[in-house]
């Protein structure tokens, strides 16, 4: 899964989230310190839902931030869903039923 500025601009103004560490580079990195944009929670979230398929409960936890530069993948073992980043380190953990 690729992540770019439009997408993650765009997931913003559609969730109404106004934190400028998903669409400001500039904030995100010189005032945040971050490495790039954030991906958000719950736009991961909602990738591992489409994952889950037929769902009737989702639990879901960030575990560490994705950068909107990084490549993700969605990884799937039965109920237990989750994010990992392009060096193995683990964004997100869910479980559906």
């Amino acid at each position: 899964m690729d992540f770019d500025a439009t997408l993650l601009f765009r997931y913003s103004a559609l969730t109404f989230n106004g934190h400028r560490i998903h669409y400001d580079q500039p904030y995100a990195r010189e005032i945040e310190g971050y490495d790039g944009l954030v991906v958000h929670g719950p736009l991961l979230a909602q990738l591992l839902m489409l994952e889950a398929g037929d769902i009737t409960r989702f639990s879901y936890r960030a575990t560490a931030p994705l950068m909107h530069h990084e490549r993700a993948e969605i990884c799937r073992k039965g109920a237990d869903l989750w994010v990992r980043g392009p060096d193995g380190r683990q964004c997100m953990v869910a479980t559906s039923g």
